[in-house]
């Protein structure tokens, strides 16, 4: 998927350059020494934190 959207095409921003790319995800994850599964658990417990969940 571009990473948010669960199109299911991890490098498709879907035209619109807000979308997310898995890889940018695993960019992030190596920056800081993480695996990208545990950036994207981070990810998803700050939208909770921000209450912002659905």
């Amino acid at each position: 998927m571009c990473a948010n959207c669960g199109c299911g095409k991890p490098e498709d921003r879907m035209g619109d350059d807000r979308n997310i790319l898995w890889s940018e995800i695993v960019a992030s994850a190596e920056a800081n020494d993480i695996a990208p599964a545990e950036a994207a658990r981070n990810i998803q417990a700050m939208a909770e934190q921000m209450g912002t969940t659905a």
